[in-house]
């Protein structure tokens, strides 16, 4: 009887023991995940950014990215890493950052083209409202018809004259297929019934390269470029914008040059891919707020035609599905595809 006592007593003494053990392995458990959680939020970031440029060094974008990251890299504290990925009209940069971890430490710059590419093609590998989280608008920022400065165009109705004349022999270059300045170029022959010849290039630079070298007759670029006219490389043709630019008071406007329909603004916003936690996208639309609103105080960015403005992640969800009907409807009344 003693022994089947002290059995029993040994039993139950191990169960109490299994029971507190088990209690407090859920306890540590607990406070580890918790413990684990904490710093997530707080300590961000606590290791260097990196944003992806969907372009070539040199481009309009670059020249946006490096005031943008330069300040960020001061307000948050981390180093803020430039990668450039160009080809495809941006999709190898937005594919990339699109198989990210959604952490916030992987973002890109993203141009209009984030709204055109999904248009023109069913492969282009991302869906711009499901797979990505705006974090801010940056930058607008209207295009320029500009020729080589050693052209025989003078005037954009001296181009347009040519081309109807020779249907498919004028070629105008743009920064990749499915950029704004692609779809420029078919909103120009919509707008005036000529047939150009588009002649898409890895970026803003070699395209804006190959007008000053005389390889294409055109090209619709940013106004970033108008410094090459001032330097005596390039020759302004029109604006793309409903009002002569202040830094080309010179230049027409499409419209001034007997040509309607000719508005096309170009823009630069920040996207983290889908699932990045929203206090992180949060701190880091906070923090590109405030260094635009010192890249706003200086010449630097409004000298080359960038228009520095902010919209946060919901006003800039909004703007993008603005884009998306709006590129959409010369989509189809063009017919422009890839697939």
């Amino acid at each position: 009887m003693k022994d089947q006592s002290r059995n029993a007593a040994e039993r139950s003494n191990r169960v109490r023991a299994m029971a507190f053990l088990a209690r407090n392995l859920w306890c540590v458990c607990l406070a580890v995940a918790l413990s684990a959680l904490r710093p997530v939020w707080a300590a961000f970031p606590d290791q260097p950014i990196t944003i992806v440029i969907p372009y070539t060094p040199g481009g309009p974008s670059d020249l946006m990215a490096r005031p943008l990251s330069s300040g960020l890299q001061t307000t948050l504290g981390v180093p803020v890493i430039l990668q450039y990925k160009p080809g495809a009209g941006g999709q190898i940069a937005l594919q990339y950052v699109e198989r990210a971890q959604h952490d916030g430490y992987t973002l890109v710059l993203a141009l209009a083209a984030y709204a055109i590419g999904p248009l023109l093609s069913k492969n282009a590998g991302y869906d711009p409202i499901a797979d990505f989280q705006p974090v801010s608008l940056v930058a607008k920022q209207p295009l320029v018809l500009y020729t080589g400065v050693n052209s025989q165009y003078l005037s954009v109705a001296d181009l347009i004259v040519r081309a109807r004349a020779n249907p498919d022999k004028v070629t105008v270059a743009s920064s990749g297929y499915g950029n704004t300045s692609h779809l420029a170029i078919e909103m120009l022959s919509q707008a005036t019934g000529v047939r150009l010849t588009h002649i898409p290039y890895h970026g803003g630079a070699p395209s804006v390269t190959a007008a000053m070298t005389g390889d294409v007759d055109a090209v619709f670029a940013g106004a970033d470029s108008l410094r090459f006219v001032k330097a005596g490389k390039l020759r302004a043709l029109a604006v793309a914008n409903d009002n002569r630019l202040g830094i080309a008071q010179d230049t027409p406007t499409f419209s001034e040059a007997g040509i309607r329909n000719m508005s096309v603004t170009g823009w630069y916003g920040v996207l983290a891919p889908k699932g990045t936690p929203a206090p992180r996208v949060e701190k880091l639309n906070q923090a590109v707020q405030r260094v635009l609103l010192d890249l706003s105080k200086n010449n630097v960015l409004s000298d080359m035609g960038f228009h520095v403005i902010h919209a946060g992640p919901a006003d800039f969800r909004t703007f993008i599905e603005h884009e998306l009907s709006r590129w959409r409807k010369l989509v189809i009344e063009r017919s422009i595809g890839i697939d």
